[in-house]
């Protein structure tokens, strides 16, 4: 097959990963597929384009996708027209059998080049939001007027999809999100990242990773570490990520419930990354971010670490409560049963941890995923255009 993936973005966000791996997926399996994205406006420390060039797949950045130009800038109907027409040309030039979408605005311009190319090339929209797509006006017409089928990464997704726009759902796919599983090895010789936040040997830690906005709900679980700790005094909460809003989200809950002590703000990890995951005992994960594949989760479960989960969106599809993890209301006093469950019985945390690594090795495979996406493309091919 001939694959062009559409990508309306510079910055390395969390869809572009799995998309990036996708596509190295794909030309492994002997499929001619080319990545376009938006090359960086300016200087940059990390950017889609630095992490294309490392991973050696077929790329373009010949289209501007520039969503950032707003309807009333005058450059909007230069800037998007430009790409409408090249988009057109490339398009009835290279007679692509699919093109994979992944923003509304490559969706636009991309349903508006293929319709105007002449050539039946598949249309496929990614959905990568946490919630699934919402019903608006705009995607309704993107959905109805320039789609021929959508991929999705839950099953409660699968079925928001379907029933927020009437796609069949023989033209909706649910593929798991994928890891680079190599990375992922408990048994590795790691950096000893609890001396450099000043936790003790003896202690037990349980982190988090996150960009700390207030809709991931952190100061639930903060609420129920204040009742953890009349019982458990000998734990660490580890909470690595940033955000603008970790004062308003962290920071402030933190004092006003008087669990300093308690908490150690790791900040933001690059480098030692793996590192200070492999440095935590027990994960919580209570909310995905915008992207909705819930890496820090998966990633999680993929070093053998114990995790507690809401029972939110696609969460429970990724742990088996009781067998890969704990899934529970994200109310305070659930939480504190469940880590509390967790920090009495090390038993349990060996066993719960080795259940999540091997769902984790088995479920998040790339080439599983690379596969799944694959066999959708063919019957996509096989059912063609959506009249």
């Amino acid at each position: 097959m001939k694959i062009l993936h559409l990508f309306s973005n510079w910055k390395w966000t969390g869809p572009a990963d799995p998309t990036v791996n996708l596509c190295k997926g794909l030309e492994k399996r002997g499929h001619d597929v080319t990545f376009a994205y938006r090359k960086p406006p300016l200087p940059v420390e990390d950017s889609i384009e630095k992490r294309v060039l490392q991973a050696g797949i077929k790329a373009t950045d010949r289209f501007q996708l520039d969503h950032s130009v707003k309807v009333y800038h005058p450059s909007f109907l230069p800037t998007h027209l430009r790409d409408i027409l090249d988009l057109t040309h490339y398009l009835r030039k290279e007679k692509f059998d699919i093109l994979n979408v992944h923003h509304s605005h490559g969706h636009l311009l991309g349903g508006i080049a293929a319709r105007r190319s002449g050539h039946p090339v598949i249309l496929i929209r990614t959905d990568h939001k946490r919630d699934s797509l919402k019903p608006s006006l705009g995607n309704r017409i993107l959905i109805s007027q320039f789609t021929d089928g959508m991929i999705t990464f839950s099953e409660w997704g699968r079925r928001e999809d379907a029933e927020h726009f009437g796609l069949p759902l023989e033209r909706i796919e649910k593929v798991s999100p994928a890891l680079d599983l190599t990375r992922y090895d408990p048994q590795k010789k790691f950096k000893d990242m609890r001396s450099l936040f000043g936790i003790g040997p003896e202690e037990i830690v349980i982190g988090m990773i996150a960009r700390y906005q207030k809709y991931r709900r952190t100061a639930v679980f903060l609420e129920a570490l204040k009742t953890i700790v009349r019982e458990f005094k000998n734990v660490k909460v580890l909470l690595v990520g940033r955000s603008s809003q970790i004062e308003q989200s962290v920071i402030q809950p933190m004092k006003q419930l008087g669990i300093e002590k308690w908490v150690v703000l790791g900040g933001y990890q690059k480098k030692y990354y793996l590192d200070t995951l492999a440095c935590m005992d027990i994960f919580v994960f209570l909310m995905a971010g915008s992207d909705g594949t819930a890496r820090a989760l998966r990633e999680a479960m993929a070093m053998g670490k114990p995790v507690i989960v809401a029972n939110r969106g696609m969460l429970p599809e990724l742990v088996e409560d009781g067998i890969s993890g704990l899934v529970v209301n994200d109310t305070s006093e659930e939480l504190a049963n469940a880590a509390l469950q967790l920090l009495h019985h090390p038993e349990k945390r060996e066993a719960l941890g080795k259940a999540a690594y091997l769902k984790a090795h088995q479920d998040f495979q790339l080439d599983r995923q690379v596969e799944a996406i694959e066999h959708f493309y063919q019957e996509m091919i096989r059912l063609g255009k959506r009249k």
